[in-house]
């Protein structure tokens, strides 16, 4: 967007009866009166302008960036990143005739924006094998609202869309596609335009469907786990030909392109996806119950828990070369190596996978120790934070605080009739306070707790409470170390 300088400079030079406080004001009652929340200084500058008959068209000339687009906006040229393109649709025009559009999505560093192509535009995505991902050029467009009340461009007839290749500036301005990639257990409020990762553990299942209206409808509903924790989330994705006749293998790591995340009944979060979702195979995990091998960096070692029946278990938190986080379990005659092993320490191990981020070991020969470190692992620095950076996320953490409260339990009941505890305390550093939450028979590891005990919580996980407050949560490979 031109800058508003610049804007003022033009006006003032067709309306030198105005001064610039004057112009500065009309702006600012401008972006009150109609902005809703999405007009910038020189977005409102323009309607500012059309107001007193000043044309700001030579200032406008170079490319705007997508978040200074503004309704009533015409001859824009903007340029981004494609997210999704929907498939053409069919339209009556007034004289009867039969015409053509579609949308698609677009992006850039700051905003994403819908694009409607109209007629004989539609058929420049192929033409141009465009896809998402692809870097264009929007010539010449208008800005309408749509349905709530955001701009959408409109490419008609003296508008044209174009491929950009071998442009440096742009492919490092704009964000890539793997740039805005996140774990589907990362979100957890409504958001739309997302790219998220997730492991399709079962196969999706197809419904077909009859609307109010009699049109036929079909939802193809996955359930993608996390990548890095054990959390699922299920996906909707409606009216989608291409997905619906894509034969994604199980155990697939999978990209979905252009979803939203919603709110559902029970108050967990779940996906949508539309027509221009975009499902993107990036691997293909090997089946669970698989033996493997590796080499891995311990950061936290959990309690040893004993069963009544006879054997033992702990849990350890570890690292791969490539930050991947694993919870070890150590079973019956390999707990017997505990007091050998060290925070920090590299292991090789020999293992069964039992989920994604889970694996198991049951005999103390299946792990070796390893004297020499290697720094190409990750290691508790790297985990370790303050409490005002800690953000919601189901990567575990190293944090050193100062407890501010004792500790409290209660005993609640579920609504299976299981009558479980819960202990929790507040702690804190110079940068901010958080609440520290354990369950069950987690809850003894915050016993005897004090105010102005130092801490070093080892491996706790980041998340929301039920009352929507950020805390930190103990796992079975937690440690909380007290420090003197």
């Amino acid at each position: 967007m031109p800058e508003l300088d610049k804007l003022l400079e033009e006006m003032l030079r067709q309306r030198p009866d105005l001064d610039g406080e004057k112009i500065l004001q009309l702006i600012e009652e401008k972006k009150k009166k109609v902005g809703a929340g999405y007009l910038t200084d020189s977005g409102a500058a323009f309607l500012v302008a059309s107001d007193l008959n000043v044309s700001l068209e030579v200032v406008a000339v170079k490319e705007l960036h997508l978040k200074d687009l503004y309704i009533g906006a015409n001859e824009v040229t903007v340029i981004g990143r494609i997210l999704t393109v929907s498939p053409a649709k069919n339209y009556q025009k007034k004289d009867g005739s039969e015409g053509h559009y579609r949308r698609l999505t677009v992006y850039d560093k700051e905003a994403f924006i819908t694009i409607t192509l109209w007629d004989d535009k539609t058929g420049c995505i192929e033409d141009l094998n465009m896809t998402p991902g692809s870097i264009v050029r929007m010539q010449k467009g208008y800005v309408k609202a749509g349905l709530d009340g955001r701009p959408i461009i409109h490419i008609g007839n003296r508008g044209s869309l174009e491929l950009v290749v071998d442009d440096k500036d742009a492919e490092t301005r704009i964000p890539s596609i793997e740039d805005i990639t996140q774990d589907i257990t990362a979100i957890n409020t409504p958001e739309p335009n997302l790219v998220l990762t997730g492991l399709m553990k079962s196969p999706s299942r197809l419904s077909k469907f009859t609307r109010k209206d009699g049109r036929p409808g079909k939802v193809l509903q996955i359930y993608l786990n996390s990548l890095t924790g054990n959390r699922n989330v299920r996906v909707a994705v409606w009216d989608n030909e291409l997905i619906s006749e894509t034969d994604t293998p199980t155990n697939a790591v999978v990209r979905l392109v252009g979803v939203k995340s919603r709110l559902s009944q029970d108050g967990s979060i779940e996906m949508h996806g539309n027509e221009g979702t975009f499902l993107q195979v990036i691997s293909v995990q090997k089946p669970y119950g698989e033996t493997g091998s590796g080499r891995f960096r311990v950061l936290s070692i959990g309690k040893l828990k004993a069963k009544e029946s006879g054997g033992s278990s702990a849990s350890l938190l570890i690292t791969n070369e490539s930050s991947g986080f694993y919870t070890l379990v150590l079973k019956d005659e390999a707990t017997e190596l505990l007091p050998s092993i060290e925070n920090n320490g590299l292991i090789d191990c020999e293992f069964k996978e039992i989920s994604p981020t889970t694996l198991i070991c049951t005999e103390s020969s299946s792990i070796r120790l390893l004297e020499e470190d290697d720094e190409s692992f990750p290691n508790l620095d790297n985990i370790t934070t303050k409490v005002k950076d800690i953000k919601e996320s189901p990567s575990p953490l190293m944090v050193e605080v100062i407890a501010l409260s004792r500790t409290t339990s209660q005993n609640i009941l579920t609504k299976s009739g299981e009558n479980i505890t819960k202990s929790e305390a507040i702690v804190g550093d110079e940068t901010k306070e958080i609440k520290v939450i354990a369950w069950r028979d987690l809850a003894d590891l915050l016993e005897d707790i004090a105010p102005g005990q130092r801490l070093r919580l080892i491996g706790v996980v980041p998340a929301r409470g039920f009352d929507g407050t950020p805390e930190l949560q103990v796992k079975a490979y937690s440690q909380i170390e007290r420090i003197s």
